[in-house]
């Protein structure tokens, strides 16, 4: 399970109690902080949104425009009991189309809010809320559907008024976004199913007081969440391989301690490999190089250094130690039939790719590495001074004929 993955499990772990226990405590224990609190939502959700744009996470900050209008909704027309007139249908609508505009958003184009670019994201949003407006204040749209959906709308409990019929559709929508996510994990679909799942929670616990106010100000919380894992990404992790990049390398260098081992790598024949295939190989090769290296043993902590090189830092351990682990994973790369196919041919999911390697369809080639290892000593004290003398004995492998280790 991936950290983006933990992350996830965690905030939707996090709706569940704010669910079930936060409203009832609140208008228990502090009834007079009922009236501030109803601000908390738009505390929480303005926060992300400028914290979405500050990364340009255009989408999840649609998501948060979408939340702060579902919660407007809710507090300006939906705090009466539903048996009013018209009211129902509101409520109903706003069930099954909420997760609809969601879906919309996490699969539209990465636009930041307030640009020039962003207006088929508003006019989406413009359109939702167009929509519910005429489905809602026409009497003969508003009476059709309120005839079509009654007869339909079983109540899952006699507690609560959410239909089966919505509960099914924002679950049918939240397994979509669920396999939108594990297919490309990306922080929109994240934040999207986030959202489905609070509006889900909120429709199931509608009759409670302060529920649509605590549940989406943890929705609130769990998107800046998200926002903040997204700009950690973008500033420590490399976007081609995934693994962490040179500035989380000199992050781990700072905290590491007196006693460590470095390992400095380089892809054999890179620049040759990238001018005889084209760079979209090349990268298939980076890619495939950083996966096998993150299987390393003996502790070590992989980054890409910069290019087609990538380094291995062994914290309290010796040359000695790690000479093991490193040769281990590079008679592994070497020995990994990659196959060079051509762009047509390569499919897009990168899971598929994995499977195909290896089952013909091309050129088969192989991908070697060289390496070079040094420790921190009294001599060389400093990160620079290690890093270079890994880089010295990585020279000394390239010219004893690559494809091996040399200590330095």
């Amino acid at each position: 399970m991936s950290s983006s993955d933990r992350i996830l499990l965690i905030l939707l772990l996090l709706l569940i109690p704010a669910a079930l226990w936060a409203p009832g405590y609140l208008v228990m224990h502090y009834p007079e902080l009922i009236e501030p609190l109803i601000y908390l939502p738009w505390l929480t959700l303005g926060s992300t949104l400028l914290l979405s744009q500050i990364y340009h996470q255009g989408r999840l900050g649609f998501m948060v425009i979408l939340a702060m209008l579902l919660y407007g909704l809710i507090q300006s027309q939906l705090q009466v009991p539903l048996h009013q007139e018209g009211k129902r249908l509101l409520f109903w609508v706003m069930g099954l189309l909420t997760p609809v505009l969601a879906l919309l958003l996490a699969l539209l184009p990465e636009r930041v809010p307030f640009s020039r670019q962003s207006g088929g994201h508003w006019l989406l949003l413009l359109a939702g809320v167009i929509l519910v407006a005429v489905l809602t204040q026409i009497p003969a749209l508003a009476q059709g559907l309120t005839q079509f959906l009654t007869p339909r709308a079983f109540l899952l409990t006699q507690h609560s008024p959410a239909p089966l019929l919505m509960l099914a559709w924002q679950t049918l929508i939240a397994v979509i976004l669920w396999a939108l996510y594990l297919r490309h994990r990306e922080s929109a679909s994240m934040a999207a199913l986030l959202l489905v799942v609070g509006l889900m929670l909120v429709c199931l616990g509608f009759a409670r007081p302060m529920i649509s106010v605590t549940l989406l100000a943890v929705v609130g919380v769990t998107l800046f969440v998200v926002v903040l894992q997204q700009g950690h990404q973008m500033a420590f992790l490399d976007e081609l391989t995934g693994i962490p990049g040179r500035r989380a390398l000199n992050m781990a260098l700072k905290r590491v301690g007196r006693r460590y081992s470095l390992a400095m790598m380089d892809i054999d024949h890179f620049k040759k490999f990238n001018d005889t295939y084209g760079h979209d190989v090349g990268d298939e090769v980076l890619k495939l190089v950083a996966s096998r290296l993150t299987q390393i043993k003996g502790g070590g902590q992989v980054f890409r250094y910069g290019g087609e090189e990538f380094t291995v830092l062994f914290p309290g351990k010796t040359p000695k130690a790690c000479a093991p682990h490193l040769e281990a994973v590079r008679e592994d790369i070497a020995e990994y039939p990659f196959v060079v196919r051509s762009t047509k041919s390569r499919p897009e999911d990168e899971n598929t790719g994995r499977e195909r390697r290896g089952q013909g369809g091309g050129k088969t080639v192989q991908i070697t590495i060289s390496m070079g290892l040094s420790e921190r000593t009294g001599e060389r004290p400093e990160a620079e001074a290690v890093i270079k003398a890994a880089d010295q004995a990585l020279y000394k492998a390239k010219k004893a004929g690559r494809n091996c280790l040399k200590l330095g």
